[in-house]
């Protein structure tokens, strides 16, 4: 009987032997699992881990994360930080180039208006030459006035073709608009790709310090 008593003891021991071993055993560092210690870094074959808070989440739970992670993490972080500036800034932008193009606008109405003033001159002088052309009588009492509404309407003519090189379809006016509207769209385009870049940056630091990563 005392055989058999000595017998269930050692079984029982030798259990909890084995019991305990697995329990014993080193846990295997991997982003997610529990540390006590903050700062503490832990070398492994897959790279380093710090003792930190996730800084992706509100948690206050103190785990092992890569120092990819963590890297990663706070580029993010400063990133996103920077976007609303960013967002002013490109929105200060865009209003400066909408109200340079309404600038340009004007112009290019003012000279569309004084082209039409010019071309009502011309078109005043004219009659008032072929008056004086028709009265064949006085050709040469008008011959300075002739010669006058000549000059004047060659000038006129010129100042069109002057104030359309400007205002025209591919006029100094015209293109400085087209330059314009390019940098507002670059603008915004500009700002588009930080908040992709930064949706990217979310989604990379998110992967790296994803548990058992």
């Amino acid at each position: 009987m005392r055989k058999f008593a000595s017998l269930t003891v050692a079984l029982v021991v030798a259990s909890g032997v084995l019991i305990a071993t697995p329990a014993n055993a080193a846990v295997k560092i991997t982003n997610g699992v529990a540390c006590t210690k903050a700062g503490t870094l832990n070398k492994t074959a897959n790279g380093t881990y710090k003792c930190a808070k996730n800084p992706l989440t509100t948690s206050s739970k103190l785990t092992w994360l890569s120092t990819d992670c963590l890297t990663m993490a706070a580029s993010y972080i400063t990133a996103k930080a920077t976007l609303p500036a960013a967002k002013i800034s490109t929105d200060k932008a865009i209003a400066g180039f909408d109200a340079e193009i309404a600038a340009q606008n004007k112009v290019l109405a003012d000279s569309l208006i004084e082209i039409d003033a010019y071309k009502a001159k011309v078109a005043d002088s004219n009659s008032k030459l072929a008056a004086l052309k028709a009265d064949t009588a006085n050709l040469a009492k008008n011959k300075l006035n002739i010669a006058a509404y000549e000059s004047a309407i060659a000038n006129y003519n010129k100042a069109i073709a002057t104030v359309s090189k400007v205002s025209g379809s591919t006029g100094a006016v015209q293109r400085a608009i087209t330059r314009i509207e390019n940098f507002k769209v670059q603008a915004a385009a500009s700002y588009e790709n930080l908040k992709a870049d930064l949706t990217n940056g979310l989604s990379n630091a998110q992967l790296l310090c994803s548990k058992g990563f």
